[in-house]
């Protein structure tokens, strides 16, 4: 089965290149934000990728995206993004999200986040609300404050152990523990093959500044209940907690967990995934008229 699942795989068409026609540029403090544009209009669907990935890991969404305004970005130092040598801050990647809809004439969107793509997506809404018409969280942790001061120090431990390890020489080993942790058994192995080439291609300086960028994220404390948000997350043991967490702080209209799928839960299983975005999106843009 494994093995007719990665034929599978293979035979899957992969996003569009950088020459493609739906290809452009924005520019953030002299740099250049890659990002692929679909549609027309003022309010657009984006979708903002993970810790060291690119626009590409969102191809299985090709038959939501390309029917409706849609942008695809690559965060700074990703994909064919300039990779300047900067703090890659969540906020910094806020503000390139904010450089590519101006550039592309969007005044409004749907954030769609996966994995460090969710805390972009939450930094994006604290700098700029009123451009936020509703959140999608994949398999993406939004950290709550710290219970006491335990808790905190706890926190910052493992915070600067993470940091350390994706600055020191074997910091490629490090990634690759962590990849073989976002997969399951039924991940196929093609799959498997193609994350992790994307992802250990990044250049360390990003690997290791877009973590700290994490790690100082700052708790949600805020309340947004006029945000609607919907969540496409792997079923763990601490997953009523987080839709409790979510209800706290949102307007969650939907949360949807994922048996026998790994972090890469868009790729690896797109019908359910895109029927669960188009309906949010559907509302989103029902809603907005």
């Amino acid at each position: 089965m494994l093995k007719y699942a990665s034929a599978l795989f293979l035979l899957l068409p992969v996003a569009a290149p950088a020459s493609d026609s739906h290809s452009r540029f924005a520019t953030l403090d002299g740099s250049r934000v890659h990002y692929l544009s679909y549609g027309e209009g003022r309010e657009a669907a984006i979708f903002i990728h993970g810790w060291t990935c690119d626009s590409t890991f969102w191809r299985f969404q090709a038959p939501v995206y390309e029917h409706r305004r849609s942008l695809l970005i690559d965060l700074p130092g990703h994909g064919s993004s300039d990779r300047p040598q900067v703090s890659y801050t969540m906020e910094y990647f806020a503000q390139a999200v904010e450089a590519v809809m101006e550039d592309a004439g969007v005044d409004r969107a749907t954030l769609i986040g996966h994995s460090m793509g969710t805390p972009v997506a939450i930094q994006f809404l604290r700098m700029y609300p009123a451009k936020v018409a509703g959140l999608v969280i994949v398999d993406g942790f939004i950290p709550g404050p710290p219970k006491d001061d335990a808790e905190k120090k706890k926190q910052a431990a493992q915070a600067a152990m993470m940091i350390k390890m994706y600055r020191g020489p074997d910091y490629k080993d490090n990634l690759g523990r962590m990849l073989d942790s976002m997969f399951t058994p039924d991940t196929p192995e093609a799959l498997r093959d193609d994350v992790a080439a994307k992802m250990l291609s990044t250049p360390q300086y990003v690997v290791a500044s877009a973590m700290e960028g994490m790690m100082a994220f700052s708790p949600v404390r805020e309340r947004w209940q006029n945000v609607p948000v919907a969540a496409a997350m792997v079923k763990r043991d601490s997953s009523e907690q987080f839709r409790t967490f979510l209800k706290s702080h949102f307007e969650l209209v939907r949360y949807e967990d994922f048996d026998h799928a790994g972090h890469f839960l868009m790729m690896e299983q797109p019908e359910k995934f895109n029927a669960i975005l188009r309906s949010f999106l559907d509302g989103r843009a029902a809603e907005s008229r």
